[in-house]
């Protein structure tokens, strides 16, 4: 997030709501990076439409949630990234992960790892 905040700096923002008690859950890592990365690449940020990206809990799973505002240039892509996540999310964790499209928001639903208890 410091590395987006440099680049967009008042026109991003991370609103970040994690329950206490999951403060020691775990999610793989370089699972974020690539989903904050898809929420700048394809919508528009600006000034007097900053984007906000939502990182919360709900339950026992991560939420990452961003409203839909297509850039009128769309940058080119491949479209792997979030087969990709999902294909790494399940083969690490051994469970599925919830992508749902609306017309107003992108959300992501991950369900955390338990702490290994020692």
């Amino acid at each position: 997030s410091y590395l987006f905040k440099t680049r967009y700096g008042d026109k991003l923002f991370f609103d970040i709501q994690v329950d206490d008690h999951l403060a020691e859950y775990r999610l793989p890592a370089l699972t974020l990076q690539p989903l904050m990365g898809n929420a700048v690449k394809h919508n528009t940020i600006t000034s007097k439409q900053p984007l906000h990206i939502s990182i919360r809990t709900e339950g026992e799973c991560l939420v990452i949630e961003n409203p839909l505002r297509p850039k009128l240039d769309p940058e080119p892509g491949v479209g792997f990234g979030l087969e990709n996540l999902r294909n790494r999310w399940e083969l690490i964790t051994n469970q599925p992960i919830e992508i749902v499209r609306t017309e107003e928001l992108f959300t992501v639903r991950l369900p955390l790892q338990k702490p290994d208890k020692r």
